[in-house]
């Protein structure tokens, strides 16, 4: 499927070797599946993804050179059968979509992001016909379900799960993971070998999150939390913590995003009674948006509750990152990703769950807003470290590798 100027000779025209993402995710909101799809356009590659569609959007549009099928809306709620469900719908509409793309465009990659792992099934046509798969683990199944289902932790289920993931590892040509602490601590762990599982590392594009104009603090210092509202994001914490808070005139506080925790979050809002400080936007924004709408805030919040799961230990919330190419000072957690990616002066850290020790990080930062300066000057070593940059020059190489594809020019650079 190449996209070719009119006006190119004939006998020049090279067309572009192929690639198909299947993710049950929203593609326009989801910033890893984003980036690897675009990181693979900039590679020479024509790119199409299977993705959810939200009400009022297209099934089909190209997105910034990416063409984007979308083919089911999501399920958000506590049913397990229903999750089921709606992931055994998304798999067979991804296996007779991939099936048929796959005869006219002859795919070289399926990329494959989870949950669920067993996604990477509904490639099987197209890796009969030759294409590789790449299994993405942004999350462990069993931990991540553990931590939803607490009652599973230690049931037939999660033994399931285990069983699912390593024939889903055993399909795939290429499992990749987010970061290093994940691969081994989780991954290789659980016994995978070190060379079956790579890392591309889930770090914010500095292309996208550039440092900000710092806005001026004038006797208010914004606060904010941006992403799926989950209760293992530590927003129970966070809530707890304004309340307790002696500076509420001088704070205010933002939540942005939907999840399956958003109505509890806005009950606790109000029995907590922070209604007037604690803003919750319910709304999920684009990824090219969110800069734009961080521009006024002073501090990034990444309260994670590491107590909810083991996965929650090994978490390197993409915020975080963010946050720090923006050059906004953040709030956080000890745990070992972060532990791992972070120095203990490049932000301010608390013991999860510890509302009492967020709430005087937060009047800390109002009463000695200078102390936010003194953070932003070590941003930028930071930012050179966590470079999406550098991980989409391994991604590139790794596709190319797989494929035995030599350098292409960028398939966006002829649309």
């Amino acid at each position: 499927m190449g996209i070719h100027s009119s006006s190119t000779p004939e006998s020049s025209r090279i067309t572009p070797p192929s690639m198909l993402v299947l993710a049950y995710t929203h593609y326009e909101s989801d910033p890893r599946v984003i980036r690897a799809a675009e990181a693979a356009l900039e590679g020479g590659f024509s790119v199409d993804v299977i993705a959810l569609r939200r009400p009022g959007q297209s099934s089909c549009e190209t997105v910034r050179g990416v063409r984007v099928f979308r083919v089911q809306a999501r399920y958000r709620g506590a049913s397990r059968l229903k999750y089921l469900l709606e992931y055994a719908k998304f798999f067979v509409r991804c296996a007779a979509m991939s099936t048929r793309l796959s005869i006219s465009n002859h795919y070289k990659v399926i990329h494959v992001h989870n949950m669920p792992d067993a996604l990477v099934f509904a490639a099987l046509v197209p890796k009969l016909l030759g294409a590789k798969v790449i299994l993405d683990i942004h999350d462990p199944m069993p931990e991540t379900y553990a931590s939803k289902y607490r009652s599973i932790a230690h049931h037939a289920v999660n033994r399931l799960l285990l069983i699912e993931e390593k024939l889903s590892v055993t399909f795939a040509d290429q499992t990749i993971t987010v970061s290093d602490p994940v691969k081994d601590g989780i991954l290789v762990h659980r016994g995978y070998p070190k060379d079956r599982i790579g890392v591309v590392a889930n770090f914010a594009d500095e292309s996208i999150f550039t440092p900000l104009v710092y806005p001026p603090i004038e006797g208010m210092i914004r606060f904010v939390f941006h992403g799926t509202i989950l209760e293992r994001y530590g927003l129970r914490t966070l809530v707890k913590a304004v309340a307790q808070v002696r500076n509420r005139d001088r704070i205010r506080v933002r939540i942005i995003g939907e999840g399956d925790f958003s109505a509890a979050l806005a009950a606790l809002i109000l029995e907590h009674g922070v209604g007037d400080i604690v803003e919750f936007v319910n709304h999920v924004y684009p990824l090219y948006d969110i800069p734009g709408i961080l521009s006024d805030c002073h501090v990034g919040l990444v309260p994670l509750d590491i107590g909810t799961s083991v996965v929650a230990n090994f978490a390197l919330p993409l915020k975080l990152a963010e946050y720090t190419c923006l050059g906004l000072p953040s709030i956080t957690v000890r745990n070992a990703a972060i532990e791992y990616y972070f120095r203990p002066d490049e932000c301010m850290f608390f013991d999860s769950g510890d509302a009492t020790a967020l709430s005087q990080w937060i009047d800390t930062v109002v009463e000695k807003p200078d102390c936010l300066m003194e953070y932003r000057k070590r941003l930028g070593e930071v930012r050179d470290r966590l470079s999406w940059k550098k991980e989409k020059e391994k991604y590139i190489a790794m596709l190319r590798s797989m494929t035995g594809e030599t350098e292409q020019p960028s398939v966006r650079s002829s649309v």
